[in-house]
């Protein structure tokens, strides 16, 4: 296998992707909040599977000086986000304190309430807990159109 010089670690095939249907981690960072911020502030992030509500943007905390992380997962990389309260989420299986990607923390694998779909993990510490949830297992939350027409006239 042939490393690539910019990769550092991982060939460029593995390397960080940009998440592109969040759109909340697209959004250039402002001096100063104006009414766009607050809204997306309050966007709920949804279980890609099913629908529903884990956790809101507004909990989204950096963890390490970083609110995103990128890691090593059964040949794959798993990008996910730093969120310090996911109420959608419950914990199953018990708390690991073996390989961390997160050092300092347990952890314990966090499935969505309603479909139990892997969402992620919850890290704790002493001080300390927060949830790594992957960015593929989510979806923002679309406000719903009432009395949007379709193209023939007819309202959906």
């Amino acid at each position: 296998m042939v490393f690539e010089k910019d990769a550092r670690i991982y060939p460029k095939s593995r390397a960080y992707r940009k998440v592109e249907h969040l759109s909340y981690l697209n959004r250039p960072p402002s001096l100063f909040e104006d009414e766009e911020d607050a809204a997306m502030k309050h966007t709920r992030l949804l279980c890609a599977a099913c629908g529903h509500p884990v956790t809101k943007v507004a909990e989204k905390t950096e963890i390490f000086g970083r609110h995103d992380h990128a890691f090593p997962y059964y040949n794959q990389m798993v990008q996910l986000g730093c969120y310090r309260n996911a109420p959608g989420a419950i914990g199953v299986e018990r708390i690991s304190y073996g390989y961390s990607w997160f050092r300092g923390y347990a952890w314990q694998i966090q499935v969505c309430e309603k479909c139990y779909t892997q969402l992620g993990w919850k890290y704790l510490s002493q001080d300390d807990s927060f949830y790594g949830l992957v960015f593929n297992t989510l979806r923002e939350e679309t406000p719903e159109i009432e009395g949007r027409k379709t193209a023939d006239g007819d309202q959906d």
